[in-house]
């Protein structure tokens, strides 16, 4: 069974990108550049969400919080992607995972996520 990557990326370009190389690399993948909710995540269930920092409505890193906030989700790794500066104190504040600095190498992301699907951090908050 082929693991799961959601992909939540503002730009189109870099989303088709992402998705072309994990697909390539034997992942199912699902992008989108905005999820309306957490509703639109859970019924995918991803094994790993990549997350741009700066999505058309609002900072990623709040939808990061969120998804860290409900139980089901929560055991997720999620990977924010992002050019801001600060992006290690950014993912470390909404407990993301891991992150990846744009402009990215597309070995290292692709080692990033197969590092987070085959060995999955304990879940920020669990008992």
């Amino acid at each position: 069974m082929k693991k799961k990557v959601l992909i939540i990326e503002n730009d189109q370009d870099i989303r088709h990108i992402v998705e072309y190389v994990l697909n390539e690399h034997g992942f199912e993948t699902l992008s989108i550049p905005e999820p309306q909710d957490l509703s639109a995540i859970a019924p995918f269930r991803p094994d790993v969400i990549l997350l741009d920092e700066f999505i058309n409505s609002k900072p990623g890193h709040r939808l990061c919080r969120k998804i860290k906030k409900v139980r089901a989700l929560a055991v997720i790794p999620v990977i924010i992607l992002s050019t801001a500066n600060d992006i290690e104190l950014i993912a470390a504040e909404c407990e993301a995972n891991d992150h990846i600095r744009k402009p990215f190498d597309v070995e290292d992301m692709v080692a990033k996520v197969v590092r987070m699907v085959n060995h999955p951090p304990l879940a920020y908050g669990a008992e």
